[in-house]
């Protein structure tokens, strides 16, 4: 009996153990496969065939369900066959999808930016404003003293209608990098979309004072001021132009104009060969008409002079842009 009972023992141990081996080798294999799909997948995913990488990425977590970095890769490839306003089933699910492993990779690395990034991209196009606007302000928490963090809110917030929060952190950025133009120019790019003329002459007015104060060399620094008057000169007359003549004055007007005029030339004081501002003059002359009716035979001169003058700069710089591309081929 005791021989017969030491028999079974040693094969129950050595079913066992086959059992063991066969189990660990099947798990070995399986992880291999998944690391080839893995791989097939960012090959699709950097070559943007990103229907293909899902299929890699899917078959991947199914062979190895702990193949971390696939849940962010999966549902970074379901952000991109989203299309944002399609709302048949499929895009939906695409969009669902997308949140459901991103979700998962974030549980699996909590402090990754770019998931955290992700989750705010998908949610904000799929219209999910309370979701996107909480891992928006997650990112916060990373770089709190990046510009380029509250530049993105604003916009979040400018694209939701939620004006007052963007100017908020339009100003944010600013107060984190006073001295660097950009910050203004981007509020007053904001202020121009919403004819806030004012608020937007302003702070392009502090922009160009910014960019007077900077280090930068002298040549450089003309032609970036030269770019400034010229934005300056181009939103005073979006004002005299998008305001009707029953809610301006033409005393108004003609202030308006004159701060154009201004501006755009010392755009072309410091940038004499910038076509620009001098369409944007003539355009202004044209708003002299309204202001002076009286005038209109002497500022259509005026007009028809200044896109003269525009023109032949025009031609003259494109030509430059000709000559310089085909001197890089003949080398």
């Amino acid at each position: 009996m005791k021989k017969l009972s030491t028999v079974l023992l040693i094969l129950f141990l050595s079913t066992l153990l086959i059992t063991a081996f066969t189990a660990c080798d099947k798990l070995k294999i399986d992880n291999l496969k998944a690391n080839k799909h893995f791989k097939a997948g960012n090959k699709f995913y950097t070559e943007e065939k990103y229907k293909k990488a899902i299929t890699e990425y899917e078959a991947a977590l199914q062979l190895n369900p702990n193949l971390k970095a696939a849940f962010y890769y999966l549902g970074s490839s379901y952000i991109m066959v989203y299309k944002p306003g399609d709302d048949t089933e499929k895009n939906k699910e695409y969009g669902a999808k997308a949140v459901e492993y991103l979700t998962k990779a974030l549980e699996l690395d909590p402090e990754n930016k770019n998931i955290i990034q992700s989750l705010g991209d998908i949610n904000d196009k799929m219209g999910s404003f309370d979701q996107a606007e909480k891992y928006y302000l997650m990112m916060q928490k990373f770089t709190p003293n990046d510009p380029a963090t509250y530049f993105t809110l604003a916009g979040f917030y400018n694209n939701n209608q939620k004006y007052d929060k963007a100017i908020e952190m339009y100003e944010k950025r600013i107060a984190l990098d006073p001295a660097n133009p950009e910050g203004y120019l981007y509020l007053a790019d904001f202020f121009q979309t919403k004819r806030k003329w004012d608020d937007a002459i302003k702070n392009h007015e502090l922009r160009i004072a910014k960019i007077g104060e900077s280090s930068l060399d002298e040549k450089e620094k003309n032609d970036v001021l030269a770019e400034a008057y010229y934005r300056l000169g181009v939103v005073c007359w979006n004002k005299s132009y998008q305001t009707p003549p029953d809610v301006m004055s033409p005393v108004e007007r003609l202030q308006v104009v004159e701060q154009g005029f201004s501006a755009l030339k010392k755009a072309t004081d410091l940038s004499p060969n910038f076509p620009d501002p001098w369409a944007y003059m003539g355009l202004l002359y044209k708003q002299k008409e309204i202001a002076e009716p009286l005038k209109v035979a002497e500022y259509e001169k005026q007009y028809k002079a200044m896109i003269d003058k525009f023109q032949e700069l025009r031609k003259r710089k494109l030509a430059t842009e000709q000559f310089i591309k085909d001197l890089a081929k003949e080398k």
